[in-house]
């Protein structure tokens, strides 16, 4: 008795990616690519007509039309197609964009610096299990985001709000009128919050603040 394969979808704006994508799938057993595609409008046009059990995907493509790239791809891919697993093959190493994609309803999240072998065992790991598949790449990278999370808790509650409002551009002396503190206080504590995060420029702390969900 002959099992039926596993569909495959194929999206990256990287040819020879698609290309080590194709041969590495299709050189497994019980896995069928069946359509590959250079963008993510590509992608969905594609999808309106064939029937696929996994779509693997970049989640950033580069293409003009934004409303097919990103998240705004996946949602449309989760909604579309509840039937199929997706598997993100990304070159973000943002911890945000794995959360949110995997909250999203994202089966796996694969990063480009792994071997395409961890591709498959991510669509091995759809077929046949259940819960998220993360790479070997991403793991380290939620582990690092987890000890980051660490050093938000560490964070007294005054500073927090300090941070919080500074990064949604309130000026130190706006902070001061609206908490009731001197300015001293207000950017003592910013300067603190500063040194357990472990930033050093204005900069570095609004994005930190925007990637660990302290906005």
């Amino acid at each position: 008795m002959t099992l039926t394969a596993h569909r495959i979808a194929v999206a990256d704006d990287h040819p020879l990616i698609v290309k080590a994508l194709h041969d590495c799938l299709t050189a497994t057993p019980g896995f069928e690519v069946i359509c590959e595609c250079c963008n993510g409008s590509e992608l969905i046009r594609t999808l309106d007509n064939v029937d696929v059990d996994i779509i693997v995907t970049d989640f950033a493509m580069g293409q003009d039309d934004r409303t097919a790239d990103g998240f705004n791809l996946l949602k449309q891919l989760i909604k579309s197609h509840k039937q199929a697993n997706i598997v993100v093959l990304s070159g973000q190493m943002n911890p945000g964009i794995v959360a949110r994609a995997m909250h999203l309803g994202v089966r796996a999240f694969v990063s480009k610096q792994d071997e395409f072998d961890e591709v498959v065992q991510a669509c091995v790991h759809v077929a046949t299990a259940t819960g998220c598949f993360y790479s070997t790449t991403i793991r380290a990278l939620l582990a690092t985001a987890g000890a980051m999370q660490k050093l938000v808790n560490d964070l007294t509650t005054r500073e927090l709000e300090v941070v919080r409002l500074y990064v949604q551009g309130f000026q130190l002396q706006e902070i001061a009128c609206k908490l009731g503190r001197s300015i001293s206080t207000v950017s003592s504590q910013k300067s603190t919050a500063m040194d357990k995060l472990g930033v050093r420029k204005n900069t570095d702390l609004i994005r930190y603040a925007y990637e660990h969900g302290l906005t």
